[in-house]
């Protein structure tokens, strides 16, 4: 019963094979199974290394209110002869939002002869005079200018997701100033600077999107510097214009981090009134998404199946056309000898 069923399967056998006495090694077979070995190997390392590597794609697609209606500005900003004390940040947008002197996440760290000498960490209650100015230190201010102080301000500020600005200027001390200073003094504030940095999104994100991926393009005007030249005893406002990409990035661990890419553009231009730094900016209404993945196992083991299945008929193939070859020249050699 047992070698019946033994005899059927035996049937079904496509691979069937010859006896040892029946084949015999040839020196040309022996050089095509070295050089088809080697080709195995480099093709599998090959094909390991694109296994084990993390591939990148993106796509396009419109914003569906990723990341909720407000957008996070980090920024890093040293004005190299504007005091601290008549510093604002302001930010408006085409709703009509309107917010002076937003100080409630910021640092100001006064800088003299290059080197921080104090930090202030600012709130939204600081203490205002009875016109409803800020009150500020008028003997601090002067003696401020007089010394050259400059200021930094570092942190961030949360914006509405429209179309908008943030600028830098001493708009919330404009009272206050013409107090202290003629007004030619006030037209020709130096509003000097360097952008240390400005991105947009969560900063924990930013940082390890820097480190996992190396697409996109999120602090394009880090490390920039601006020189005020004013002429004619006007004042030298600067203005940046700034697209925000809403950005989708997913890791290979299938994390997921909202932030947004930018580019931005720059001008001066001379200005009668209180001399400022305005970033102007526009969001796009479409979202790029970079998506990290990595090969998976069943793929890269159909490839090895092919990798070998490949390279073993192939050099069949050759094998038997050399094999075959070698025999036709040694019978035509034959029968010249007998003739």
């Amino acid at each position: 019963m047992i070698g019946g069923v033994q005899s059927r399967l035996r049937k079904l056998d496509i691979y069937r094979k010859l006896p040892a006495d029946l084949t015999e090694p040839t020196t040309a077979g022996a050089l095509i199974s070295v050089i088809s070995t080697i080709v195995i190997v480099i093709l599998f390392i090959t094909e390991l290394q694109a296994y084990i590597e993390v591939d990148n794609s993106s796509e396009m697609f419109v914003d569906i209110n990723r990341g909720g209606e407000q957008i996070r500005v980090n920024l890093d900003i040293e004005f190299h002869k504007f005091p601290c004390d008549i510093l604002s940040l302001d930010v408006q947008d085409i709703m009509g939002s309107h917010v002076v002197n937003v100080e409630g996440r910021l640092v100001k760290k006064r800088i003299k002869n290059g080197k921080i000498i104090s930090e202030e960490v600012h709130s939204n209650h600081e203490g205002h005079d009875h016109h409803g100015q800020p009150s500020i230190d008028f003997v601090r201010i002067e003696q401020a200018f007089k010394e050259k102080e400059g200021c930094q301000i570092a942190g961030y500020i949360i914006v509405n997701k429209v179309p908008g600005n943030f600028h830098v200027s001493a708009h919330a001390f404009g009272g206050i100033l013409h107090q202290v200073f003629q007004r030619s003094q006030i037209q020709t504030l130096d509003l000097s600077h360097t952008i240390n940095h400005i991105s947009f999104g969560e900063e924990d994100d930013l940082i390890k999107i820097k480190k996992q991926f190396q697409k996109g393009v999120l602090n394009p005007l880090d490390n920039t510097k601006k020189v005020a030249q004013p002429q004619g005893g006007t004042g030298m406002m600067f203005q940046y214009y700034i697209s925000v990409v809403p950005t989708t990035y997913i890791d290979v661990s299938g994390n997921e981090y909202y932030v947004h890419q930018f580019t931005a553009n720059s001008n001066e231009v001379q200005t009668d009134h209180l001399p400022a730094v305005y970033f102007r900016y526009d969001l796009s209404p479409v979202t790029v998404k970079f998506l990290q993945y990595r090969e998976s196992f069943l793929h890269f083991l159909v490839q090895i199946c092919a990798i070998l299945g490949g390279v073993f008929t192939i050099a069949s193939i050759v094998d038997g056309m050399i094999h075959k070859s070698v025999v036709a020249l040694l019978k035509k050699y034959e029968m010249g000898k007998l003739s």
